[in-house]
């Protein structure tokens, strides 16, 4: 892994017309494992296993949240957690991944692409990164268009493993630099 500096710290909180971005707290726990629990939801998701218990939950707000640039979603009416998003650390410091998930309900609304865009703003602008890349599960099409409504582009295709299903999935990877970024 790379120099970690810029995943260390507390987030800033970010609002978009619809969303507010801010740190997960205890608080959420009941709505994470409700919500990425779904196996709908984890199943799209690399690192999260399948059923998502609240060992797990703990696990990843003591442990990888505070490792990586993490963001609770909620909508602007309300403060109950809808989804997460956040830039992991890559093996090349001035790069990161991006990352994010939404309950099922909120679907097919666009909150994806806003939250995205915000994360963007918040890795090229503040914490400096060059490129953000990210990865989509080829039986997830709706994500790649998220990401490429975003402006990244494709760079392969490679096989990832996902531990909801307990099986490797072909997978389709993209890449967003800082020169080249549209929205």
């Amino acid at each position: 892994m790379g120099d970690t500096t810029r995943f260390a710290g507390e987030r800033p909180v970010l609002t978009t017309r619809r969303l507010v971005l801010r740190q997960p707290v205890d608080a959420d726990m009941p709505a994470i494992i409700d919500t990425v629990g779904d196996l709908r939801v984890s199943r799209n998701l690399a690192r999260v296993p399948h059923p998502y218990t609240e060992v797990d939950a703990r696990f990843f707000l003591d442990q990888i949240a505070p490792r990586e640039i993490v963001w609770a979603l909620t909508l602007r009416s309300t403060t109950r957690l809808i989804g997460m998003t956040g830039l992991s650390p890559t093996e090349d410091p001035d790069e990161a991944e991006l990352g994010y998930y939404l309950a099922v309900a909120q679907w097919g609304q666009g909150l994806a692409t806003e939250a995205g865009r915000a994360v963007l703003d918040y890795g090229f602008g503040v914490a400096g990164f060059t490129s953000i890349v990210a990865g989509y599960f080829a039986e997830n099409p709706a994500s790649g268009h998220v990401l490429r409504k975003l402006g990244f582009v494709e760079t392969g295709r490679a096989d990832r493993g996902c531990l909801a299903t307990g099986r490797t999935e072909p997978s389709v990877e993209l890449r967003l630099d800082a020169s080249s970024r549209l929205c």
